[in-house]
């Protein structure tokens, strides 16, 4: 799909406490070393342990929603579910994530100290590509605010052009959550 998908969510925002005026969003990308078809280690093993961390991300407490997809080199997005076929003559996409968290403890338990999502990315970190700089970016956001994974693709350049802002920062860089009006 050109231009990013509207996040579907896995869980409603409406599960949250009427207390809570912001969340945290997260929007990461890894693009795999090599042709991206399953012959590739990485994308063969990625592809596997996808359903383990999904459904583990659906039922983290700390987790509003998630979404994931692919970003050609053309610029255009594709759901996980269309990944496959891949053109053989284009470079590998950025696979991607984007979440909504309530906060950044939650965030760090689930990536930290998980069942799924540690080892799985442990195990495929020496398979990435991490020549454009970082590949992680939060934000906080008004409970109730959606986003494309186009929006999180471009917060993510903010961040690899100018640094951590209050728009676009990295958990080296923390900005405090925004007090609710």
């Amino acid at each position: 799909m050109r231009n990013g998908f509207v996040i579907s969510l896995s869980k409603l925002d409406g599960d949250i406490s009427m207390t809570t005026e912001y969340r945290l969003i997260h929007f990461n990308c890894a693009r795999p070393l090599g042709a991206f078809n399953m012959e590739n280690e990485f994308v063969r093993v990625f592809m596997a342990i996808l359903p383990r961390i999904f459904t583990d991300a659906d039922s983290f407490d700390g987790m509003h929603w998630h979404t994931h997809g692919i970003r050609r080199p053309n610029g255009d997005w594709y759901g996980m579910q269309d990944a496959f076929p891949y053109p053989r003559d284009m470079a590998a996409p950025d696979v991607c994530t984007m979440a909504g968290w309530t906060s950044i403890e939650a965030l760090k338990e689930f990536s930290y100290n998980g069942r799924t999502h540690p080892p799985g990315m442990r195990r495929l970190s020496d398979s990435l590509d991490r020549s454009d700089g970082a590949s992680f970016v939060l934000w906080w956001a008004p409970r109730g605010e959606r986003f494309s994974m186009q929006d999180g693709w471009e917060r993510l350049q903010s961040l690899r052009q100018n640094g951590p802002t209050e728009s676009a920062f990295s958990l080296e860089h923390l900005i405090s959550k925004p007090v609710a009006a």
